[in-house]
């Protein structure tokens, strides 16, 4: 399961440990929405880190908002993030 804004796969870096992983993320904010049931189209699968990117402040993007144009930094990579902790990188 790879993050719907990023592409991050914890499998893929992480092995085992990182299968079928990831965080779900309400589109729609629940005080907006109201009381009701939650539909599999009002969530969006979602790594950590674009979790707390898209809450950090109000107005809170959509994952695809958030994905738009890399990052000057990211550009000067070559499109690459690096992943300092595992040595590993992924291409966005």
């Amino acid at each position: 399961m790879a993050c719907e804004a990023c592409g991050f796969d914890f499998e893929e870096v992480y092995g085992d440990r990182g299968a079928g992983y990831v965080e779900c993320h309400h589109v729609v904010p629940l005080h907006e929405a109201g009381e009701g049931r939650t539909k599999l189209s009002d969530l969006a699968l979602i790594c950590a880190n674009c979790h707390l990117m898209i809450h950090r402040r109000a107005p809170w993007p959509t994952p695809e908002a958030l994905r738009g144009p890399p990052s000057s930094s990211a550009d000067r990579r070559g499109g690459v993030i690096p992943y300092p902790s595992r040595g590993s990188a992924v291409r966005l």
